[in-house]
């Protein structure tokens, strides 16, 4: 019987689900091949070490992270809050986000965090260069995030009118129109 083979793509989409579902210290090499219905001896094929899958999860996770909030700049004349804003609003509740990227990092080595702190890094300095009242702006994101990181962490889930109420609310602190 042939063996079948597995893209790097779905056994990073795997290590994701395992995040998701089971905690982020659960990602494991054999999980991974557990869930794909494969062998360790697959994944360590495509993946030396638990570290280098994480990397590139991490990696996937920031990425589709940026290309959604790339669409979203590039759709209107939009600032960067208020594309980084309606990024969040607009997002699927089980798309890969930075936020969920930390939590696995932080879950499995802190030294991993380093692009994600890169990417925040960037995000600020966008952000900062906008013209505007800088403190809003600055208030306006960390909120953006607290709400986000609160219901990613089952800390706290607002309901959907609340969560449309409070997004109507950071859009209006920097300056959205409502369309």
């Amino acid at each position: 019987m042939a063996r079948r083979k597995f893209s790097k793509e779905q056994m990073i989409s795997a290590a994701r689900d395992i995040a998701l579902q089971r905690g982020a210290g659960r990602v494991t090499l054999e999980a991974v091949a557990e869930a794909i219905g494969s062998t360790k001896g697959a994944v360590l094929h495509s993946f030396p070490t638990k570290s280098a899958l994480l990397q590139e999860l991490l990696a996937a996770m920031c990425g589709e992270w940026d290309t959604r909030f790339d669409e979203m700049r590039s759709g209107k004349s939009r600032g960067v809050l208020t594309s980084y804003i309606k990024t969040w609003r607009e997002a699927d509740p089980q798309a890969p986000s930075y936020l969920e990227a930390v939590a696995v990092a932080k879950a499995e080595n802190p030294d991993l965090l380093e692009p994600v702190r890169d990417a925040y890094g960037r995000y600020a300095q966008l952000i900062e260069g906008e013209t505007g009242n800088k403190m809003e702006f600055l208030v306006a994101w960390m909120a953006c995030e607290g709400m986000v990181m609160l219901d990613l962490l089952g800390l706290h889930r607002f309901d959907e009118k609340t969560k449309a109420a409070l997004f109507d609310q950071l859009e209006m602190m920097v300056g959205v129109e409502r369309t």
